[in-house]
């Protein structure tokens, strides 16, 4: 940065001569180098040290501030850092850099009691909120998936569809990279994912043109532990729980970083048991017949058990202080089963049996998910400018058998018999993804970027359905499908961001070709689609005062179709409820708005708007007669979000501190569905509150609340639910040792009873969720505590990229 300003004083000492103006720059970091956002920066007046004037660091924690010719000393202070007091400077017109000034953590002392500062759990910035994840008392022993759905306006259903704000459709990162894997296939591998790897989650609302259009909700970023310390350094850690079945599992990190070197390594195992209960209620009211109306009573305990391996490995190699090769190897392994044991009771309205049938489903998964990525990144001269690449290849073996036994039992209406389903659905993914970013400095102010970005996925998924017959199974032509789905995405865009004392300017465009072909080899059809679409992006950032940001923002964004969503094959829960893919489905298209202000990074508040067309929804169709219900996925007309959100933080007491958000939305579905109209609306909120407390001597708790009031989802409304969860943690031998002892929903009222009424049927679920947890862990750091600056592949510089 000092070359970057020298060259800029050298080229504009005329300009600031005439303007009688000194630009002061700078980065304010903490002891391990971390920029720190937010700081306040103040120049102080000679002789008297009066406030000439003040600024705030950005999420780098860089600043600018404009200034007279004159001799000033600047001071720095952030909550939990000693105040930083410089010497005497005198400032010259023109640029004058301050290099990095390093803020030492304050120790607070009460009596013998010592507080040290850590990373808050959660930050709100300018572009994004962060969850520190490491930080947090209560995420040992959870899975990537679980620990999503405690995030503030963050919702995870049975299914693991994930919403943000009340709005589906979310992208998730992966270290700044969207995954390209299916909804089911990312949900297995968030399940297989244990929290230990991760260090926090970004909600990023309304991100630039820089990054993937796909998430109309906006994106979630996972960041993964990385650690570059000087030596041989890790952790290992280890956790017992139990809910209503036992879980356990353990992990070791390593990094070996020696002169240009830096080398990583990971493995975490673990073992889930759930147990769930679940109940299905649906009500066939016949129009003109009400004698003819009819009740099915569903009712299953199901046993889930889940077992995953998780590895890593990776190289980073400094050829110069400019360029950084990486390569990096990820696996993921795992099985999970559902096996679920129940009945379905189907009586008319005045108690005669229909149907008596007892049911056995096991459903039997396993997966094998390995990445291999490779990337360079290239500081170009003194000015700033950067190149970075990346290629990155996925392999996606999942495999699924399904064993459906139904034993109906006699009825007047139902002699006895005894149905039997077996399938099997072998589904291999490849994805690769190439691309290239490059930043350019225009003057000290101004930067434009620009990048290319390709992916091709190539996903087979062969349905294999048989029923018993006569002691021989025959295949069930009529629900086996062999389905082959490719996808091309081709995409550039550009970037212009300014600068100013007050002002802040990001506007970008982003263009997308998509090539899509659907194969059903079994029935020789095929629905390919071509289109190319614009993603405009826009933020503008004012500052009326140091302490203050007001930000507005949008962007245009798309939700293609899932490929398991475009598969027509079916998957039963039993033999009058199954779930089928639609292969005509149309990507939907939304426009987002969002207007905030920022108090001094405690105290945020944000309204937002966002209409989406031709969204994609469940559905249900109803066959009343057959005693069915068919769920599916289909685009309606359309859905419109809008809301506020507040997030506020504060110390009650000086060992106390509370972080609490709460978001209150409107969800409108409207449109068509097999000649019904759906008009589905609902005011809702969700109320999240996360407190810590500090109280000494290695001793730290941390209690949160969380609260969801009714929504809908499509034809679906949600009912209310909330939860309470605590956690202690005891640190010794110089805070290398971390013993931890939580406890997640200590009431049991994370119920969900979703309920729709469709072709006149009222249908009602209910989950008893294996939600109470009680996990006790051990984690323990070795190696030395000094870090060197930051070497990051280019896949990791991207997403602190990340701007909305």
């Amino acid at each position: 940065m000092k070359t970057l300003l020298s060259v800029l004083f050298f080229f504009c000492p005329i300009g600031y001569a005439l303007y009688g103006q000194s630009t002061v720059g700078g980065t304010i970091a903490d002891e391990t180098g971390r920029g720190v956002p937010l700081a306040t920066v103040e120049v102080l007046s000679l002789p008297d040290s009066t406030v000439a004037t003040t600024t705030t660091t950005d999420e780098h924690g860089h600043f600018e501030i404009l200034v007279k010719p004159a001799t000033y000393v600047f001071r720095v202070s952030f909550l939990g850092y000693k105040t930083y007091k410089g010497p005497t400077t005198p400032v010259a017109a023109g640029v004058h850099d301050l290099g990095v000034l390093r803020l030492e953590v304050e120790d607070l002392l009460l009596g013998e009691v010592v507080i040290n500062r850590q990373h808050r759990l959660v930050e709100q910035r300018s572009d994004r909120m962060v969850v520190n994840v490491e930080n947090s008392m209560l995420s040992d022993g959870m899975t990537a998936l679980e620990i999503l759905q405690r995030a503030p306006g963050v919702r995870v259903d049975d299914d693991g569809n994930i919403s943000m704000r009340g709005k589906t459709g979310v992208g998730v990162l992966i270290n700044g990279k969207l995954s390209h894997l299916s909804d089911k296939e990312l949900a297995v591998l968030l399940k297989g994912t244990q929290s230990s790897s991760i260090k926090s989650i970004e909600l990023i609302t309304n991100p630039s043109a820089k990054f993937d259009a796909a998430g109309n909700a906006g994106l979630i970023n996972l960041v993964m532990k990385r650690e570059n310390r000087i030596g041989v350094n890790g952790t290992a850690h280890t956790f017992a729980a139990a809910g209503r079945k036992e879980r356990y599992g353990g992990g070791l990190s390593l990094n070996a970083r020696h002169d240009r070197f830096n080398a990583i390594t990971s493995y975490n195992y673990g073992y889930r048991g759930e147990r769930e209960y679940r109940s299905f209620t649906r009500q066939f009211n016949h129009p003109t017949h009400p004698d003819s109306n009819k009740v099915s009573e569903q009712y299953s305990a199901t046993d889930e058990p889940l077992t995953t391996h998780n590895a890593k490995l990776g190289l980073d190699y400094d050829l110069n202080d400019g360029l950084t090769l990486g390569a990096l190897w990820t696996g993921s392994f795992g099985t999970y089963d559902n096996l679920s044991t129940g009945y379905n009771n189907i009586a008319f309205s005045d108690g005669r049996p229909v149907s008596d049938a007892r049911t056995d489903n096991q459903h039997t998964s396993s997966w094998n998910t390995q990445g291999v990525n490779l990337s360079i990144l290239h500081k170009i001269g003194d000015k700033g400018d950067e190149l970075s690449a990346d290629v990155g290849y996925t392999y996606a073996d999942y495999s699924a058998d399904q064993f459906l036994v139904s034993d109906f039992r006699p009825t007047p209406f139902q002699p006895v018999f005894v149905s039997q389903r077996r399938g099997k659905t072998p589904s291999v993914t490849d994805v690769l993804v190439g691309k290239a970013d490059y930043v350019h400095q225009l003057g000290n102010t101004m930067k434009l970027e620009a990048g290319w970005k390709s992916s091709w996925i190539d996903a087979d998924n062969n349905a294999l359905n048989d029923t018993l017959r006569n002691d021989a199974w025959i295949p069930d032509a009529g629900t086996s499908n062999h389905f082959r789905y490719e996808e091309q995405i081709h995409a550039g865009y550009i970037n212009y961001n300014m600068e100013r004392e007050r002002w802040n300017l990001l506007a970008g465009l982003r263009i997308e070709h998509t090539r899509t072909v659907g194969h059903q080899l079994t029935s020789g059809e095929a629905t390919q689609r071509k289109y190319t679409q614009l993603f405009p992006s826009f933020s503008l950032a004012y500052k009326p005062s140091d302490q203050r940001t007001i930000q507005l923002s949008y962007s245009r964004r798309i939700q293609r179709p899932d490929y398991d969503d475009l598969n027509p094959f079916r998957y039963y829960v039993d033999a009058f409820v199954f779930w089928e893919g639609n292969p005509y489905l149309q990507p939907e298209l939304a426009h987002a708005f969002e207007l905030n202000t920022v108090f001094g990074g405690i105290f945020s508040i944000s309204a937002y708007y966002t209409y989406v067309n031709d969204v994609m929804t469940s559905v249900l169709t109803q066959l009343p007669e057959q005693n069915v219900t068919i769920r599916s996925i289909h685009n309606i007309d359309g859905f419109q979000n809008m809301g506020i959100n507040v997030n506020a933080s504060f110390k009650p007491a000086t060992f106390w501190t509370s972080i609490n958000n709460v978001n209150g939305y409107n969800n409108r579905y409207h449109g068509t569905f097999n000649g019904e109209a759906i008009d589905n609306t609902q005011w809702s909120a969700t109320f999240n509150s996360i407190n810590t407390f500090s109280f000494g001597r290695g001793w730290d708790a941390e209690v949160l609340g969380e609260y969801h009031t009714p929504s809908v989802d499509g034809v679906l409304e949600l009912n209310a639910y909330g939860t309470v969860a605590a956690g202690l943690m005891k640190k010794l031998v110089h805070d290398r040792l971390t013993f931890k002892l939580a406890a997640t929903d200590l009431f049991r009222t994370m119920d969900y009873s979703p309920r729709s009424v469709v072709d006149g049927v009222v249908m009602q679920q209910r989950f008893n969720l294996d939600s109470r947890v009680v996990t006790f862990s051990v984690g323990f750091r070795f190696g030395r505590e000094i870090k060197t600056r930051e070497h990051r592949s280019g896949a990791e510089a991207e997403q602190q990229r990340i701007r909305g």
